[in-house]
């Protein structure tokens, strides 16, 4: 229901072998695939200022300063599902809802990025460490790191952003 509103900033990836599809929201409920279909992810941005349980789950990472704190988005993935194995310039906290999510993790060699795609994701990744997160469990990850989640089966992952400020900005 939040992917059709014009107030949420929704997206959904469908991948098929090496092709990646970016469609911006507001998405439809019949645009989205059946969840039984493997591959596709809806994410959705700020869902702490849509929905009382994402914002008390933010609520719970107030130990970091308010001016750090950027929002919760939400991933809604099918079996396979996932953005690819990309980087961020931001604190990340990723709490797994339900069902489960294979992070594969570690320092990119290189940030070089495959051409041509609708989103950021890595030429070559070799990650150093393997995670499942089951319902309740938490993976920080600092600015930096390389990091690639696969749903195994359909879940649901929060990610809890965090603004690293550069040099410049102090």
């Amino acid at each position: 229901a939040l992917a059709q509103s014009d107030e949420v900033e929704s997206r959904l990836l469908v991948r098929s072998g090496a092709e990646w599809r970016l469609r911006h929201g507001p998405i439809s409920r019949r645009a989205l695939p059946p969840l039984s279909r493997p591959g596709w992810t809806l994410l959705l941005q700020g869902a702490d200022l849509h929905v009382d349980a994402a914002r008390a789950l933010l609520d719970r990472f107030r130990f970091v300063p308010d001016a750090r704190i950027d929002d919760l988005m939400i991933s809604y993935a099918s079996d396979g599902g996932g953005v690819g194995p990309h980087v961020d310039s931001y604190d990340v906290f990723l709490v797994q809802a339900w069902g489960r999510r294979r992070w594969r993790i570690g320092w990119p060699a290189s940030r070089e990025l495959v051409p041509g795609l609708p989103l950021k994701v890595l030429a070559s990744f070799e990650p150093q460490h393997e995670f499942v997160l089951e319902p309740g469990d938490m993976l920080y990850l600092p600015p930096g790191w390389a990091h690639d989640g696969i749903a195994e089966g359909p879940c649901m992952t929060c990610s809890i952003g965090f603004r690293a400020p550069s040099r410049h900005e102090f």
